[in-house]
């Protein structure tokens, strides 16, 4: 697939390019439940907190990825985590500056790791690049992540989330679909599911980003043969469990509307963001133009985190060092 030739030339000039001035959103309505955290074995080590880049060996590869820690982290109150999956091409730092969700996440006391895809790329199940054409594991990759993450920081295995941009939004479709014990929550932007056999354990929470007049993964579907947007999304208000019927109004400023589905089992939200013109772009973020209009009518990122925050995980406790319930 040659998605990476559209993005690459416009990802190189990121130094450049200014950043939408989105307001922040509020999705209304959502579902909220009050759980109790699930410290991880981490919170009860002693030792200063890493943050910044680190490896893992996974599959015999060795795995890069970029962590961000919020100030403070412990026992008494672990740490959500967010993975954030950059694109196609594109970098840990890239998907970090793209998206500015390093210091969002950090006012909401939220860790936030940047994954490295290997050939800057994710097997999302019948795409890109040269995790798919390798046939990577790059689910066994994201689970040993989180593994080593818990074990050496404060986390709260309850809140562990996934979003990405194209690529990357990509594949966190996947990890819902094959590691929903896992993530709490998806936030795809600029993103369709392209898993074969998607069968979760659970209702997962979709909030999903899109634009309308996106080249290069559209909304419409059909490009390099790609489901449309809302047939990925319609696939999870089945299997959440929503009502059938249109959904209500969650948002809607300038181009920007979403529509939640309504009546979804446990909780799990299932809500859609159309950008009216907009690109393969992430709303609010930096605005790269040869990808097409970014709009400033939606913080995409600050609604990312919000919905995370209203949908953690409901499985009873698991006691820490008695084994893994994944």
């Amino acid at each position: 697939m040659a998605i990476w030739l559209v993005r690459l030339l416009p990802l190189l000039a990121f130094g450049c390019v200014a950043r939408a001035t989105a307001p922040r959103a509020q999705l209304t309505p959502l579902s909220r439940e009050e759980v109790p955290p699930d410290p991880s074995p981490g919170c009860f080590r002693k030792g200063q907190p890493f943050d910044g880049s680190g490896v893992l060996l996974s599959g015999g590869t060795v795995r890069h990825y970029l962590l961000r820690l919020p100030a403070g982290a412990r026992a008494e109150r672990p740490a959500p985590l967010v993975l954030n999956f950059p694109g196609l091409a594109e970098a840990p730092s890239w998907q970090e500056l793209l998206t500015d969700m390093t210091a969002a996440a950090r006012l909401r006391g939220m860790a936030v790791v940047y994954p490295e895809g290997v050939g800057w790329s994710w097997n999302a199940g019948s795409c890109c690049g040269r995790a798919w054409v390798e046939g990577l594991d790059d689910v066994r990759f994201v689970r040993e992540l989180v593994e080593q993450l818990e074990q050496e920081h404060c986390l709260d295995r309850r809140r562990i989330y996934a979003t990405g941009m194209s690529n990357g939004g990509l594949f966190s479709y996947r990890l819902a679909c094959e590691a929903s014990d896992l993530v709490a929550a998806i936030a795809p932007v600029a993103a369709v599911e392209v898993v074969e056999r998607c069968a979760p354990t659970r209702p997962v929470p979709v909030l999903a980003f899109h634009g309308t007049d996106d080249f290069v993964v559209r909304y419409g579907g059909g490009l390099w043969s790609l489901p449309s947007t809302t047939a990925s999304v319609d696939r999870w208000a089945r299997r959440d469990r929503c009502a059938v019927g249109p959904g209500a109004q969650a948002y809607s400023r300038g181009e920007v509307q979403c529509i939640a589905e309504a009546g979804c089992a446990e909780h799990s939200d299932v809500v859609l963001c159309a950008v009216r013109g907009g690109g393969h772009t992430w709303p609010g973020g930096a605005y790269v133009p040869w990808l097409g209009h970014t709009t400033p009518d939606l913080d995409a990122t600050s609604a990312i985190l919000d919905f995370f925050l209203a949908h953690p995980r409901r499985e009873p406790l698991t006691p820490v060092g008695g084994g893994s319930s994944r």
